[in-house]
């Protein structure tokens, strides 16, 4: 078995099928485990170990593990006595090996019966093309549904680098399954760390706070995302200073004044008041 090869079979097979992140967790730790065991057929582990692996509760494990044998991903024997499963990862590589055969055999059972076919009428003919155009239409509807999906452990290794370790796997299936939050959001979160060149910490603490606001898909994200731009907006505008222009000190010569002047410097300032007058009336002309 080839690790990598298998490792990309499994994200070709995750576009066009469902499985849940606590699965796709669970796939990782037994694929991880059997290539430790040298990639033997079948191997044991107990729950116990898988648990602090996967970072999974045993009421989740049994329940993931069932799913992945659903999706003929793997199979297993419980065993009585307390004794360990059974486990086998059914590889991607012997399927297609396995159904390149059957394909083969296909085509030569078509070839061998094609001379018999040609006296048969057109509409028999007319109706098995349609048939498969309606086919290929659904699997193509199927594919482009798929590929629209997010998966957070992809995005993890995008962002950050790495695989997400057992405690942060189970961090993160704790918001999706019991806070509500869409796989989507946590995508978002871990894009809105990696922009800033954070870890993970900073988008758990992301997470967090849209848990407490109650934010839990993207929409949501969004709408949170335009309010705060409004409020950052509202108060620029209320905490900018207004422009006073200052106003020239003979203005002042206009508006009454209380001091007492004396005849003497009335008369000594006559002139300068006369002069400031003038510089006033050209002022307003000016103006």
């Amino acid at each position: 078995m080839n690790y990598i090869k298998e490792l990309n079979a499994f994200y070709d097979w995750l576009e066009i099928n469902e499985l849940s992140p606590s699965a796709i967790n669970l796939w990782y730790a037994l694929m991880h485990i059997n290539n430790k065991a040298g990639w033997v057929e079948t191997f044991t582990v107990a729950e116990s170990v898988l648990c602090v692996k996967t970072g999974l509760t045993d009421r989740t494990l049994r329940k993931v593990r069932n799913e992945l044998k659903q999706k003929g991903r793997i199979d297993f024997i419980s065993r009585k006595g307390g004794r360990a499963p059974i486990y086998k990862v059914i590889s991607f590589l012997s399927a297609e090996n396995n159904s390149g055969v059957q394909k083969a055999k296909e085509i030569n059972s078509v070839v061998s019966a094609e001379g018999s076919a040609e006296g048969r009428s057109g509409g028999s003919a007319g109706d098995s093309s349609v048939l498969i155009k309606l086919n290929e239409t659904k699997q193509n509807e199927t594919s482009s549904s798929a590929a629209m999906r997010v998966n957070y452990f992809d995005q993890y290794m995008i962002c950050f680098k790495g695989q997400p370790n057992p405690i942060q796997i189970q961090e993160i299936n704790c918001l999706i399954e019991q806070e509500g939050i869409s796989e989507e959001v946590v995508c978002v979160a871990f894009q809105k760390a990696a922009e800033v060149g954070a870890k993970y910490s900073y988008a758990k603490s992301i997470l967090n706070n849209w848990v407490q606001k109650g934010i839990k898909t993207v929409h949501d994200v969004e709408k949170e995302q335009q309010s705060f731009q409004q409020k950052k907006q509202q108060q620029f505008y209320r905490g900018k200073p207004r422009r006073v222009e200052k106003i020239p000190s003979y203005f002042e010569l206009d508006k009454p004044s209380n001091q007492k002047i004396s005849k003497g410097d009335a008369t000594t300032d006559a002139n300068q008041i006369a002069r400031l007058k003038a510089l006033q009336e050209m002022y307003r002309n000016i103006n």
